[in-house]
Order: structure tokens, then sequence, then C-alpha cells
């Protein structure tokens, strides 16, 4: 229904617009008299077009029009001046009252018609826009809405926490409303701290949405004191069930000890992580090495972590690949080596020193990316709060696994005996520490035990591939071998001492250099060696007994 209002003081003029329009099908006609009567029939009945009269008795059309037109603010209302006047200057005036066209007396109906159905078009036209924008401004709120909400959620689950704002220095920006980047801090049960720093593929709300179980979960294992490689092996399952296909998490996973020295680090797909001394000097680069979380089954995961050993006032580097992507116009990406070289040579001590160097090197241009940016300087962690190592009475006990064939194949051998320990009472604080023990002496036993592989496969970092390859071959084609693990707790000195031997044909113990020298049999027990009280390799190395405390 297309309804026309028809407003003239001569009744005569009203009849012959109305026959009119009835004879080309416009039978939906409203007749005003005089403007008040005008604007009282447009509110109860809203018309698609006016035919208006400029000259008439009391509020002129001039006067009406803008009236006219302001009830209906958000359409298109189509005005056409009925006149007889042709002097410019009228003519001006009705267009600056608010009229879109004019009718002449006498009136023509082909050009009457002609008038109208363009205008009608246009109206049509309005109404459609008007209803698209309402269905705009309704979704958008809905938006807003859902927004507030989600906003509220992420507020609450992603709350940083003053571990963080105490002994980290940090910067995130995201790209959106809503950061693709996952930056997470908690208390270790041992009194160091575990960091989870994120990137999520895309940006905005949908990469963001996986944040959530992430830091849930992250949560809960860091509480239980879980190790580096059980928390990246349960949130890679976690993941790989909630994100879709095309989905993933490229992440660094790093715990730090009580004394801020010593990092346990699994690094999924993020940049170089990079530690510095106190003079600017890189010591240690640790490239990523294995693939981003919610990609590959539990079965391919790989899950073991690097350990890296630094010095008081030495400063690690964190990031997200935001801040390598930093595009210059005419020197293109930033790059790992531009980041490195910022950190070595440009003395950054915090995360907006970085942020301002981008900017500059963007030329003032706006970041592509989410960008985050973690800096730690090494030092003890001094909790006010911090659960310290539990002194709940235990009873002693001892366990004993051994490991075939079939065991020895499986990649995720040690944690079915963690996984026991790590419900001892007591035990808590120390289940990060034994797991990281329990791992380096098994794994050596097998690589170097059963396997008999030689570390010197490992001389050239780019050899890592191929020693692992070789492993993998000789695991596969493995027909005999076994592995014994034996733990005795001695709850009154707070003792445990871990015994692993295996079948192989051991090998040369003098090897076993004291040194950082990574070319020898057993690199591992280096390690072993910082964190257990005690480590003694003997039976020409097919048993290695571990004591450490707890």
């Amino acid at each position: 229904m297309f309804r026309i209002l028809i407003v003239d003081d001569e009744v005569i003029n009203r009849a012959m617009l109305v026959q009119m329009l009835n004879d080309t099908g416009y039978v939906h006609c409203v007749e005003a008299e005089d403007g008040e009567k005008a604007l009282a029939l447009a509110e109860q009945y809203p018309p698609d077009l006016v035919l208006l009269d400029v000259v008439m008795p009391g509020m002129s059309g001039l006067d009406v029009a803008p009236k006219l037109k302001a009830l209906s603010p958000d359409c298109y209302l189509p005005i056409l001046f009925i006149t007889a006047l042709d002097d410019q200057e009228s003519l001006v005036a009705c267009l600056a009252a608010g009229g879109d066209d004019f009718v002449s007396k006498p009136f023509d109906r082909l050009i009457l018609t002609a008038k109208i159905k363009a205008h009608e078009r246009s109206r049509r036209m309005g109404l459609e826009l008007a209803e698209k924008n309402h269905s705009l401004r309704l979704v958008q709120q809905d938006v807003e809405r859902n927004h507030r909400i989600v906003e509220h959620i992420f507020a609450n689950a992603l709350d940083s926490s003053d571990t963080l704002n105490d002994y980290f220095n940090y910067y995130i920006q995201p790209e959106t409303q809503f950061n693709g980047d996952v930056l997470l801090c908690e208390k270790s049960p041992s009194g160091g701290v575990y960091l989870f720093v994120g990137d999520f593929t895309g940006h905005g709300l949908a990469s963001a949405i996986g944040a959530i179980p992430v830091s849930q979960a992250f949560v809960r294992m860091t509480e239980k004191g879980l190790s580096v490689s059980e928390i990246a092996i349960r949130l890679n399952r976690i993941l790989l069930s909630f994100l879709p296909a095309d989905m993933f998490c490229v992440a660094a996973i790093i715990e730090i000890d009580s004394s801020g020295t010593r990092f346990s680090i699994w690094n999924g797909g993020l940049p170089r992580i990079v530690l510095r001394d106190a003079m600017g000097k890189i010591q240690h680069r640790l490239d990523s090495r294995h693939m981003p979380l919610g990609v590959l089954s539990e079965k391919e995961f790989e899950h073991d972590v690097d350990i890296v050993e630094a010095n008081e006032d030495d400063m690690l580097l964190v990031y997200t690949d935001g801040l390598m992507e930093t595009l210059h116009p005419e020197q293109g990406l930033l790059g790992e080596e531009g980041v490195e070289q910022w950190f070595s040579e440009g003395g950054i001590n915090s995360a907006r020193q970085f942020v301002e160097l981008a900017k500059v090197y963007r030329l003032g241009q706006p970041a592509k990316d989410d960008m985050t940016i973690v800096l730690f300087r090494c030092e003890p962690f001094m909790f006010d709060n911090h659960v310290a190592r539990t002194h709940t009475a235990l009873l002693p006990f001892e366990l004993k696994f051994t490991l075939g064939k079939a065991h020895l194949q499986s990649q995720n051998v040690v944690d079915t005996f963690i996984q026991r320990l790590g419900h001892v009472e007591g035990l808590e604080s120390a289940r990060s520490e034994l797991y990281t023990v329990v791992t380096e002496l098994v794994n050596n036993a097998i690589d170097h035990g059963v396997l008999q592989l030689n570390s010197s496969l490992k001389k050239d970092p780019n050899a890592f591939e191929t020693y692992y390859a070789e492993r993998s071959a000789r695991i596969e084609a493995l027909e005999q071998g076994e592995v014994s693990v034996s733990m005795h707790c001695d709850p009154d000195l707070r003792l445990l001492t871990i015994k692993v031997s295996d079948s192989g044909a051991g090998y040369d113990v003098s090897q076993i250099a004291p040194s950082d020298d990574e070319d020898t049999f057993g690199r591992g027990l280096q390690l072993v060696q910082a964190i257990c009280e005690s480590v003694q390799v003997t039976d020409s190395g097919r048993c290695t007994v571990a004591t450490m405390a707890f």
C-alpha cells in the first residue's frame, strides 16, 4: 500500500488530484484542507508521499513541510509542492523548506504520474534501507551486549596476577578488541613460577576464545605442580578437541625455579627465546623445535623440554610474532635478528622500549598483529604467601617399575608412575623436579644404554633431526631390552632415592664430564646433579642412583 497525503485548501484541487491518482492506480489517498490537519493525519496515517500546496491560510506549505519531514526522520519522505508560482525565488524557498519536487497548476496527469512514480521508487528504497538499518542496529546492540558479556568473562578468567606484575616486565597490545595472544603466570608449589605465552591463530574474538579453557586448565595444573612436559601434553589434548581444524596455538610454557635462574622451557612455534647477561651479551638462544598446541595427536606430540641455566641479573626475553613482524616500508620485516639486536645492543630493559622502537620502525603505521612482550630479570622469588614445600607426615614407601619392549616404545613412558607419585601427599611441591629427574634418567638409560646411541650425533644443532630419526628407527626395530625404575622414600630425612638401571651394554663413565660438554654421553645427568643431593653412576653406566630432597 502506497499512501499519498494531499494538502490543499481548495476542494476542487483536492478532488482533481484524487481522481487523477485513482485513475493511475494510487487509491490510498488522504485529504487535508490545512496544515494543522495535515500534521494530525500524518501522525495517524503516515504517508509515503505528500502533495503540498504552498499558499494556504494559517500555516503555509513552507511552514508545514519541515514538520512533515520531522515525522519521518529515518526514511526519505518525498514532498511535492503544488504551486502556480514560477519565479526563481519562490521555487528556491520551497526546496529550502524541505520540498523535493514541484507539481504545477493546472495539473498534467502524465507529468504528475511520472513524478510520483519516480519518487515512489525512492521512497520504497528508503523504506528498505530504513528496515535494514533497523535490523543492523538490533544486531549491533546484540553484538555490543555479547561483547560486554565476553569482556566480563575475559576480565575474570584472564586477570593478570600479582606475581606477573611484581616480577615480570610485560606489554600486551591487541590488534582488535579481543586479543589472540595469551599471557598467564602462576606460582608453583615449589616456590617458583610458571609462565605461559601463547598466540592463537587469527585475531579478535574467534582467536581469543581459546584462551579460556587454556587459562582454567593452566591454573589447575600449576596448582598441582605438574612439570612443563605434562602441562604441554594436557593443553595439547584440550586444544586438539576444542579448536576447529584450522586453528592452533603457538606457545611457550616455562617453569622458573625459586632461584629465578633455572628455566624449563617447551617452545611450540613461538619466535626464538633469548637470554642475555647484564652486559648485554647473548648467552642462550632457544629456537622453537615443537609444533604448536592443538595440531598433533597425543601419539605424535613431542613434549621434551629444554633446560636453561642462567645467572642472577641475566634477562630472558619471550615474545609473540607481532613484534618480529613489525614492518618497515623499505627495510621490510624486523625479524628475529632485529629483535635480538635491539635486545643485545640497545640496552633494552623494559617491554615498553620494544614497543616504542617498533612504532619508530613502522614510521607511525599501526601494528598489524597482536603483540605480547615479556621480560624477566633473573632473581629469586620472594613470595610472602607462597606454598612452601609441605612437611606433611609421610609414610615410607617403595615403588618399582620394570619397563619392557612395549613400554620403551611408548613416548609417554614416564607419565604413568609420575602421575601415581603426584597423588602422594607431601610430594606435590617436588612433582615438577621429580618428573625432570626421572625423565632424564630413563631417557639416558633408553638412549645410551638400551639403544646405544651416541650423543656426538647431536654435535651439530642441525643434526638433532638425524639423531631422533635414528632413535625412532632403533626403537621400532627393538627386539628386547629392559629398564628398571625403583623409588624409595625416607620420610624422616625427607629424601627420595631413585634408581634406574638398564639391560644395555653400558658406556664409559669417564666420558661424563662435569663441564657443559654436550658431545659426551649422559649430558642430562648434569641437570640431574643440579637438582639432586647426590648422583652416582655404577655398573659401567648401566645403573644410576639419584637422591633428591622434597
